[in-house]
């Protein structure tokens, strides 16, 4: 085959690659695929890469002839032996160079003369078996060849970067490819979810893009109007029902956790603790002193709703809270419980820690007895 056919072919499985598989492109490793691609034809002289090479070229084809040792599986071991120092680098290095040697040798097969692949032996490997059905070099056939690869090539390089599966569901706007999504990234980036869904409680219908923050039984977590809402397709547990939904990816985030035991002390020290005008979120499980408090936060929705923050049998269970979500628990005792705090940063922002804190005091004499004190 010639060398745009060869090139173009390697750049098909490049980044059909990248399509199926999830490995995210770069010009440095489609750059060593197609010069990859080029190298078993050294062994001819009249070959671009043989005319470059020429002192070597001369030799292997006296010594082999054409398509013998650099086209067989003796060659293709050789040259992973030798870019085996890329993948220290990066592992895509290592798997483009092999992935576009091999695709030479591949498209070759399908020539009138095939490939020594298992060369030594005279076995020669040939693809389509029928005759009449393979290519000569720079035939008409191969142009047709040629134009179908660059075709395909154009078609795949938006698709490999979002991946098949996100290629899909950018297309379909799949709630489930989308949470799935979700959560194979998450923490790595700000994420938004481009979303068409119903409210479980009202009925009425809501657009829009919300920021995402977790995930909640199989569904995910967004902002909406300065509150936090589960979008899924349970009617008990998530509060909006996807019908259209797409994630989008923003810009790389980067998560600093802290642990709280909270024992002796109130939500309220917790929270004199955190900057409040920087992003973040509280999860864990606080017993209540007196074991008494609201079973909801005031909000209509059903008990088994999610909730940032849910009060049942003592214990306050936190799952992405904040500060506007735990007014009634602010100031009773934690008998027991931890609490992890989860700052979000953006690029550039300083690291986040928690201040000392103070104790709001509890004042237990009546009012009206003041004035007799």
């Amino acid at each position: 085959m010639t060398l745009g056919t060869h090139v173009a072919f390697a750049s098909v499985l490049y980044l059909g690659g990248a399509t199926l598989f999830g490995y995210k492109p770069d010009w440095i490793s489609w750059a060593l695929a197609a010069v990859a691609c080029l190298l078993p034809d050294i062994d001819l002289p009249p070959a671009k890469i043989g005319r470059l090479f020429w002192f070597v070229s001369v030799p292997l084809e006296r010594r082999f002839g054409h398509r013998t040792l650099t086209h067989s599986a003796l060659g293709l071991a050789m040259v992973a032996l030798l870019a085996a120092p890329l993948g220290l680098l990066n592992p895509l290095y290592f798997w483009a160079v092999v992935g576009g040697y091999w695709s030479h040798l591949w498209l070759d097969m399908l020539n009138l003369r095939g490939v020594d692949l298992f060369w030594p032996s005279p076995l020669r490997v040939v693809t389509p078996g029928n005759r009449n059905w393979r290519l000569q070099v720079g035939s008409k056939g191969e142009m047709i060849l040629l134009s179908a690869l660059l075709v395909a090539a154009t078609a795949l390089v938006p698709l490999s970067q979002m991946g098949f599966r996100d290629g899909l569901q950018a297309l379909l706007k799949n709630f489930d490819i989308a949470r799935e999504q979700y959560q194979r990234v998450a923490g790595t980036d700000w994420y938004a979810l481009e979303l068409t869904a119903t409210d479980n409680l009202t009925l009425q219908p809501v657009t829009g893009k919300f920021p995402v923050v977790g995930v909640w039984q199989n569904g995910l977590i967004v902002e909406r109007d300065g509150e936090l809402r589960a979008v899924g397709a349970s009617q008990t547990s998530h509060n909006l029902y996807p019908l259209k939904a797409r994630l989008i990816e923003g810009e790389p985030l980067r998560v600093v956790a802290e642990r709280v035991n909270l024992r002796g002390h109130t939500l309220r020290w917790l929270l004199s603790r955190i900057d409040q005008s920087r992003p973040y979120y509280l999860l864990g499980e606080v017993e209540i002193a007196d074991g008494r408090g609201p079973a909801l936060t005031g909000r209509l929705d059903r008990v088994d709703t999610y909730n940032p923050a849910s009060y049942r049998g003592g214990i306050l269970h936190l799952h992405y809270a904040r500060a506007r979500e735990l007014g009634p628990w602010l100031d009773r005792g934690a008998v027991r419980g931890e609490v992890v705090v989860q700052f979000w940063l953006r690029p550039g922002e300083a690291a986040v820690t928690l201040g000392v804190g103070e104790e709001r005091r509890e004042e237990r004499i009546p009012e009206q007895l003041r004035k007799f004190l």
